[in-house]
């Protein structure tokens, strides 16, 4: 439902209405409209393809969007690898709408923490064209993190994240070298677990998104399925899981320090 509620929110605004114009040209109340926009009441089929109709909505984003409508009664929100494109156009609007956002990363470097080179090392071998369309996609959404109103974002990154050469020993030397100058912006944290620190119960790629006025959502990121969890148990345990791992982990001067030694490792080798 709040996927669907910014979905639609921001076609109103692009087709240039208020709420007020655009639920009088539905037929329903300016107040509907809102709750309806703001996650406070579901939407039925027959409203939201007469707002796709009124805001100019066709085609493959229609077919997209009356998806959403369907899926909403879904427990969850889960999608295997080959569907993650519609959980990545939600979570980009839930990155920037949260006020704090913490990201476990346990593998590899946050997507919103990326360089053009690691993004492509991971991406792996796509065709070029969908290479730069993914690319283009990622660094649209690391602005994030630069807006006049970004959230405050926490990045815990596993040593094991730092150590592996994705794209070679130049591409993660350049990778740690760009975390170090993204940890200068006053927003954001870069905080490493290093190995020395012995084990702990990892659950996985995991990030907690926090809002002013609306409930913590949680995404899961791993190999066979993603999503947000809706589970209220579920999702407490991992958010307090991201605690429990930043308490952890080095605080933030001397994550920076251990980054600074991590790069040199990589530009020696």
């Amino acid at each position: 439902m709040r996927a669907l509620g910014t979905e639609l929110a921001a076609l109103r605004v692009r087709a240039g209405l208020t709420t007020r114009q655009a639920a009088t040209r539905i037929g329903i109340s300016s107040a509907s409209l809102n709750r309806i926009e703001n996650a406070k009441r579901s939407a039925s089929v027959a409203d939201v393809s007469a707002m796709l109709a009124i805001y100019g909505v066709v085609g493959k984003e229609r077919k997209r969007i009356m998806a959403l409508v369907e899926a909403v009664t879904a427990p969850g929100w889960l999608e295997t690898d080959h569907q993650l494109k519609e959980l990545v156009t939600a979570l980009a609007r839930f990155e920037g709408q949260a006020t704090s956002i913490c990201h476990f990363a346990p593998a590899n470097i946050p997507g919103l923490l990326q360089t053009p080179a690691y993004a492509e090392a991971i991406i792996g071998d796509a065709r070029p064209d969908d290479m730069r369309k993914h690319l283009a996609e990622r660094l649209d959404r690391q602005q994030v993190l630069t807006k006049r109103t970004a959230p405050s974002y926490v990045a815990i990154l596993d040593e094991g994240a730092l150590r592996r050469p994705m794209g070679g020993s130049f591409v993660m030397a350049q990778q740690i070298h760009w975390l170090i100058d993204r940890a200068k912006l006053p927003n954001v944290e870069v905080r490493v677990i290093p190995f020395k620190y012995g084990g702990y119960s990892s659950p996985g790629d995991f990030l907690t998104l926090s809002f002013r006025d609306a409930p913590t959502l949680v995404y899961v990121e791993h190999s066979g399925a993603s999503g947000f969890l809706d589970n209220p148990s579920g999702s407490r345990r991992l958010q307090d899981k991201a605690v429990k791992l930043a308490k952890i982990a080095l605080d933030s001067t001397d994550s920076v320090n251990f980054l600074t030694r991590m790069a040199a490792d990589h530009e020696r080798g």
